[in-house]
């Protein structure tokens, strides 16, 4: 049987209860290679020149969802100019 690959799925940013404060939502390394369709190398070099934020250090490096997004605008944003 054939196992295949499960499908990445990005999801909004959840409210905390009772405020109006975002949840962070946090991604792996390799997560966020595939939301962004690039390799884990690429994300590790844009993380060290500074273009993707990260929580925590060596196997618990995260990356924040706002900081996904941010990249993305900056490269959608790039393209459109």
């Amino acid at each position: 049987m054939n196992e295949a690959t499960p499908i990445l799925r990005l999801l909004p940013p959840q409210r905390v209860a009772g405020s109006d404060q975002v949840a962070p939502l946090q991604f792996t390394i390799q997560d966020t290679a595939r939301l962004l369709a690039v390799s884990k190398r690429t994300v590790e070099r844009l993380i060290e020149r500074g273009e993707l934020a990260t929580v925590g250090r060596g196997k618990l490096k995260r990356v924040p969802y706002d900081s996904i997004v941010a990249y993305q605008n900056r490269y959608r944003n790039d393209q459109v100019a």
